[in-house]
């Protein structure tokens, strides 16, 4: 985890989803801060020294939750042969499926960090382009909601979320861009009749059904 705020979320969405997972969390807080000021081989080197102790204790799989990573995690993989995702890896997977089963998707990205919003964009964009799918992407940055989660208002966080959603209902799909969102998940689902996708959720349904396959 690059922020705490991430954890409480993926830990609530493994009890719900696969409480029989043995799951330890690694944050380094300094990531965040430093990615203005290290190289992009130093940041690699960064993740795969957490990725390593990560393997030192024995786990058989490691998610990553900060989103804006993408190429560091990349690096990891490349490294170590076990199961490493993205925080949203499954959850574009699904996102590319739908595209190619639709002819025209329209979807908006939303996320309470801009940073997350163009980085997400920008992937999903690239994809489109690559495989000639045809994806119009709106982007919603909900301004000073991740702020309040980090003053434990919790509730004002959902709500700005929620309030971004249901004026966001002419979509195919409404995609969640960070780990930190989930807390508001549900009561959206209950507000929105686009779909929504949450990684958390997509992605510890997929480390589940690949880690008991494996075993």
């Amino acid at each position: 985890h690059a922020t705490r705020l991430a954890i409480p979320p993926i830990e609530k969405t493994f009890q719900e989803f696969w409480p029989e997972a043995n799951t330890f969390n690694l944050l380094d807080e300094g990531l965040l801060k430093d990615i203005d000021s290290l190289s992009s081989q130093q940041m690699n080197q960064r993740f795969q020294s957490l990725a390593s102790y990560a393997i030192g204790t024995g786990c058989d799989a490691i998610l990553f939750s900060c989103s804006v990573f993408s190429d560091s995690i990349d690096s990891v993989k490349k490294i170590f042969d076990l199961p490493v995702y993205k925080p949203n890896e499954a959850m574009l997977d699904a996102i590319y499926q739908l595209a190619r089963e639709k002819k025209d998707l329209k979807m908006v990205v939303m996320g309470t960090s801009q940073l997350s919003v163009d980085s997400l964009s920008s992937e999903i964009g690239e994809w489109s382009k690559t495989n000639h799918a045809s994806i119009h992407i709106e982007k919603s940055f909900i301004v000073k909601s991740f702020e309040l989660l980090g003053q434990g208002q919790m509730d004002l966080h959902d709500a700005l979320i929620m309030d971004a959603v249901k004026k966001n209902q002419n979509a195919d799909l409404i995609v969640f861009t960070q780990f930190s969102m989930a807390s508001a998940y549900q009561r959206c689902q209950e507000v929105s009749s686009a779909p929504i996708y949450s990684a958390p959720i997509i992605a510890v349904q997929t480390l589940q059904t690949r880690i008991t396959h494996e075993r």
